[in-house]
């Protein structure tokens, strides 16, 4: 025990923890600040001298109310209502085209195998914002849909819920198919082969034998795509102008870029509550489930 110390109040480690709480600080000192500039009224935010640390004469809570309660704000209902929808429906497909695409490539032998694989690893390699204007014309130009006799006369299934269905739940998340494909290449196919002989189908071999040992995985998956999801901005930008189809990342992103127009008065103090809330999440999730995402990262085979 008194090694343990001693070795602790060496000049190098105490040096190293005064480096990782100025870092934890600096991580924390945002959060600290939008919770505090939330509670100001615009007209105060707007004639205040904002410092390091904003401090409101007359705190209210007002701005935060807005964000819980649908009576007050129904505009920032659906917002609220529209991501949390958005994030479970995409971490529900991601997991499952991932858990399906891993074991389709570890486990079926089939002609072009690897080559299908590097191909579709490749693909991220193209930037995503390549990919923004032909996925508007796909879905503006899309057959007999939205009031379009062909591919035109209409809108096709631009501003609709068809372009969450079909960009969320439609698309194969690559890299949560790499790390099942990864996972399951270290499961013996014996144990395969052996619940064949005990006459489990291959969906049953999936889902009630495989699945069960690549939990750490798609637990993984399912938190950076539920991260990644919930942040997410540009889909609902782009692709929708439907107040009631905007999420609270596209809802920040919209109130921000008309902020700083001529003559706009912005009411600062209600976007950062926002911003807040759109946070907040994110960061629970991380430090809850760090070991989680850590252990996933282990079992697939990915090294930092």
């Amino acid at each position: 025990m008194l090694i343990a110390i001693k070795k602790q109040l060496k000049p190098q480690y105490l040096i190293a923890h005064v480096i990782l709480l100025g870092g934890g600080l600096i991580l924390v000192y945002p959060l600290v600040f939008m919770f505090m500039a939330s509670l100001f009224t615009k007209n105060e935010y707007n004639t205040s001298a904002i410092g390091l640390l904003p401090i409101a004469k007359h705190p209210t809570l007002s701005n935060l109310k807005l964000l819980f309660f649908s009576s007050v704000d129904k505009q920032t209902s659906y917002l609220y209502v529209n991501s949390i929808y958005r994030t479970l429906y995409a971490t529900f497909f991601a997991v499952l085209t991932s858990l399906l695409g891993g074991y389709a490539f570890a486990r079926l032998r089939f002609k072009g195998n690897g080559v299908l694989f590097m191909a579709l690893l490749a693909t991220q390699m193209i930037p995503g914002v390549i990919g923004l204007l032909p996925t508007y014309l796909e879905l503006y130009r899309f057959p007999f849909a939205g009031g379009n006799h062909i591919f035109t006369g209409g809108k096709g299934l631009f501003d609709t819920w068809w372009v969450y269905i079909l960009l969320n739940g439609g698309s194969i998340y690559i890299l949560g198919v790499f790390l099942v494909k990864q996972a399951l290449e270290s499961v013996p196919r014996e144990l395969d082969e052996a619940a064949k002989v005990d006459g489990a189908s291959t969906i049953r071999l999936i889902f009630q034998i495989l699945m069960p040992l690549q939990k750490p995985v798609l637990a993984y998956i399912a938190i950076k795509v539920s991260i990644d999801t919930w942040n997410d901005w540009a889909v609902p930008f782009f692709y929708t102008n439907n107040s009631k189809l905007q999420t609270l990342a596209s809802g920040l992103s919209k109130l921000t870029a008309f902020a700083g127009a001529p003559g706009s008065t912005a009411n600062y103090p209600r976007m950062i509550s926002i911003s807040l809330l759109l946070t907040v999440p994110s960061v629970l999730l991380f430090f809850i489930f760090q070991k989680l995402i850590v252990q996933g990262l282990a079992n697939s085979g990915v090294k930092g």
